[in-house]
C-alpha cells in the first residue's frame, strides 16, 4: 500500500470531480455546513435544525447518486441519460429535505438511518444488477471494503497529526485555539477528506473484476484466526444459554435478541469475506464454519423469535421492535435459502436487505405505520383497564406516541382540535429562547392534560421547581446599616454592633412541618423563623399554571416584592430578601418535602 503523496492527491481530487461532479459538490457543501454549525453556541443550534436536516439529507444523496452514477457506467449509458437520472436522484434528495423533519418527530431519525443503511447497501449491487458474475461482485465489494478502511485509516492519522499540530502551536506561541477549531477540522477531514478519497478510489474497469481472483493475505488470517474463532465462541456461549433456558423452562431476556444478532452479522460478514477461498485446499476450517454455520442459526432464530415475542405480547410494536421482527423473518428466510439452495447466490443478502429497508420507511407495512396502529390499540386497551400496573403504563404510551408521531395520532382519544393544537405549539419553536425539548415536553403535558392521562414519571416521586428574584440578586440597601449572606448549604454566625446573629436553616429533618423555614437568633433574645413554607406553595402554584417568566435554563422569575419580609426585634429591623429558592414537591401530599433558599438579612437599629 503506497502512501499518499500530494501529487497523488490532487490527480485523486480532479478525477474525482469529473467522475462524481456531484458527490464531490456533495462533499464540499457537507463541509462548509458542518464547519458553520461548529461556530454556533447551544442555543443558535436549536434554531439552525434545518441545517442539521441538510446534513442528513446530503449523505442520502451522495449514496444514492453514487450508486446512479456506477448503474450507468455498467450499463455505459449516455451523458445525457446519465444526468437525467442524477437530476431525478437530486429531486428525491430535495423532497426528502422537505419531508424529514428529525427534530420534531423521532421517527424521522429512524427513517433517515434506514434510507442510509439502504443507500449504501444499494452502492454495494447497483453496478451489478442484471449481472449473474458473483466473483466480479465479490471483488467489487472487497475493493469497496478495503477502500473504506484505507480512509479510515488515512483519515485518522491526518486528523492527529494536524491536532498535534495545532496543538503545539498553542503551547509554543500562546496562541488561543479553541475547541471549535479542532471540531472544523474534524470536519473538513470527515466530511471532505475522507469522502473524496474514497471517491477517488472507487473501480471503473468491472469487466477487469469478473476475471480478477486475487484475494489479501491479511483479510484471509483475519477472518480465519480471528473473526471466526470468536464467532464460534459466542456461538457456543448462546448455546449453551438455550440449553440452560429449556431446563429452567423460562422465556428468554431481551438481551439475547441483541446478541443473536450481533452473532448473525458478523457470522455473514465471515462468510462474505471467505466466499472466494472457503472451498480451496488447505481452508478447512473455513469450510466446515461455511458449512454449519446455517444449520447452527436454527437453534438461534427460535430462540431470537421467542425473545421478540415476549417483548411484542407484553409491550406491542415498537419502530426497534419492528425491526427486530423483520430481521428475525429475514434470517429465517436467509439460512433456509443457503440450507436448501444449491446457487449460493450471495447478492441475495445485500438486495434483500435493501428492499426491506425501503419497505420499512414509508408506506401502511412500515415500521412507523405498524408501530402507531399497534400502540394506539395498546392505549386504548390501558384506557378501559381498572389495573394499576395497566393505568400507570398509560403515560409512557402516551408519551411514545407524541414523541414519535405527534399529537395527531391521539386524535380518536378526544374531540380537540389536535392538529391545530400541535401547530401552535410547533410556531414557538421560531421564538427566540425556547428549546426543541420544550416544545415536546408542552405537547406531552397537553396530551397529558386532554386525556387526563397522569404522568407516571411523577406518581411517586418528587417534583423539583427552582424560583429567582426577579431583580436578578440586586438588593436595595438604602435605610439599612448591615447586609448578611446566607445559603443553603450551611448554618452562619455573623456580627454586628457588638452583637451576635446565628442564622440556621431548615433546623427539622426533611419532611418535618417545621420545615422550610429560616430561624434567627439575635444576641440572647428568643429565635424568632422566618417560614417559607407559604411562599414557596404559591409560587409552585403559578408555576404549574404557566403565570411565571422563565429566567434562565433551570428558574422561573418571582416577584421581588412577595419575596421579601420583615421582623423587629427590641433593638433591630431585620428584612428578609430571598434571591433563589428551590426544592421537591410531594404530588402525592400536595406539599413540600424540604424547601433550600439563599439569600440576605438586613439589619437596621431601632
Amino acid at each position: 500500500m503506497k502512501l499518499p503523496s500530494l501529487q497523488m492527491l490532487w490527480q485523486g481530487t480532479n478525477r474525482v470531480s469529473m467522475r462524481f461532479p456531484l458527490q464531490f459538490l456533495i462533499a464540499i457543501i457537507s463541509t462548509g455546513i458542518w464547519w458553520y454549525l461548529t461556530d454556533l453556541d447551544y442555543k443558535e443550534q436549536e434554531h439552525t435544525h434545518n441545517l442539521v436536516t441538510a446534513l442528513a439529507v446530503c449523505n442520502l444523496a451522495l449514496t444514492l447518486l453514487l450508486a446512479t452514477d456506477l448503474f450507468c457506467e455498467v450499463h455505459h449509458y449516455s451523458k445525457s441519460k446519465k444526468w437525467i437520472l442524477r437530476i431525478i436522484v437530486l429531486g428525491i434528495s430535495i423532497g426528502l429535505y422537505f419531508l424529514l423533519n428529525p427534530w420534531r418527530y423521532l421517527i424521522d431519525v429512524y427513517r433517515i438511518f434506514l434510507l442510509a443503511f439502504a443507500f449504501h447497501l444499494l452502492v454495494a449491487f447497483a453496478p451489478f444488477i442484471g449481472k449473474s458474475n458473483l466473483n466480479g461482485f465479490w471483488q467489487y465489494n472487497k475493493t469497496l471494503f478495503l477502500r473504506f478502511l484505507t480512509s479510515a485509516f488515512y483519515a485518522a492519522v491526518l486528523y492527529a497529526g494536524l491536532a498535534v499540530a495545532l496543538l503545539a502551536i498553542d503551547g509554543l506561541f500562546d496562541v488561543d485555539i479553541t475547541y471549535k477549531t479542532y471540531m472544523k477540522l474534524f470536519a473538513v477531514v470527515s466530511a471532505g477528506f475522507t469522502t473524496i478519497f474514497f471517491l477517488a478510489g472507487m473501480p471503473d474497469n468491472f469487466e477487469a473484476q469478473n476475471e480478477e481472483q486475487s484475494y489479501p493475505k491479511g483479510l484471509k488470517i483475519f477472518t480465519q484466526y480471528v473473526l471466526i474463532p470468536l464467532m464460534t465462541i459466542y456461538l457456543g456461549i448462546l448455546l449453551v444459554y438455550e440449553v440452560k433456558i429449556i431446563f429452567q423452562w423460562t422465556l428468554p431476556k431481551g438481551l439475547v435478541s441483541t446478541l443473536i444478532l450481533g452473532y448473525a452479522v458478523f457470522g455473514i460478514l465471515s462468510l462474505l469475506l471467505i466466499y472466494p477461498i472457503k472451498d480451496k485446499e488447505g481452508n478447512g476450517w473455513m469450510r466446515l464454519f461455511s458449512r454449519f454455520f446455517y444449520l447452527m442459526m436454527i437453534p438461534l432464530i427460535v430462540l431470537l423469535l421467542l425473545a421478540i415475542g415476549k417483548r411484542v405480547f407484553s409491550y406491542g410494536v415498537t419502530e426497534s421492535r419492528y425491526i427486530l421482527i423483520v430481521l428475525g423473518v429475514w434470517l429465517t428466510a436467509i439460512t433456509a435459502y443457503f440450507l436448501i439452495s444449491k446457487k449460493q447466490n450471495i447478492k441475495i443478502i445485500p438486495i434483500s436487505l435493501c428492499i426491506l429497508a425501503l419497505l420499512a420507511t414509508y408506506g401502511p407495512q412500515s415500521a412507523f405505520s405498524v408501530s402507531k396502529y399497534s400502540q394506539i390499540s395498546r392505549l386504548k386497551m390501558l384506557m378501559k383497564s381498572t389495573n394499576k400496573k395497566e393505568i400507570a403504563e398509560q403515560s409512557e404510551v402516551v408519551r411514545y406516541l407524541v414523541d414519535r408521531h405527534g399529537l395527531t395520532s391521539l386524535q380518536s382519544f378526544t374531540t380537540a382540535d389536535l392538529e391545530n393544537i400541535e401547530t401552535k405549539i410547533n410556531a414557538k419553536v421560531k421564538s427566540k429562547g425556547v428549546y426543541n425539548y420544550e416544545i415536546k415536553n408542552q405537547k406531552i403535558d397537553t396530551a397529558f392534560s386532554l386525556l387526563k392521562v397522569k404522568d407516571s414519571r411523577y406518581e411517586d416521586d418528587n417534583e423539583n421547581v427552582n424560583f429567582a428574584n426577579k431583580d436578578k440578586g440586586v438588593i436595595s440597601v438604602t435605610g439599612y446599616d448591615a447586609i448578611f449572606s446566607f445559603d443553603e448549604y450551611s448554618d452562619s454566625t455573623k456580627v454586628f454592633d457588638g452583637t451576635i446573629f446565628k442564622l440556621h436553616q431548615n433546623p427539622e429533618k426533611k419532611g418535618s412541618k417545621k420545615n422550610n423555614r429560616l430561624t434567627i437568633t439575635v444576641g440572647k433574645e428568643n429565635p424568632f423563623d422566618f417560614n417559607l413554607n407559604a411562599l414557596a406553595k404559591e409560587a409552585y402554584n403559578l408555576y404549574k399554571t404557566d403565570k411565571l417568566i422563565k429566567a434562565d435554563y433551570s428558574h422561573y422569575e418571582y416577584p421581588s416584592e412577595k419575596m421579601q419580609f420583615i421582623h423587629q426585634t427590641k433593638r433591630y429591623d431585620i428584612k428578609l430578601v430571598v434571591t433563589t429558592m428551590n426544592g421537591y414537591y410531594d404530588n402525592d401530599k400536595k406539599d413540600f418535602d424540604w424547601f433550600d433558599f439563599q439569600g440576605f438579612l438586613l439589619i437596621r437599629k431601632n
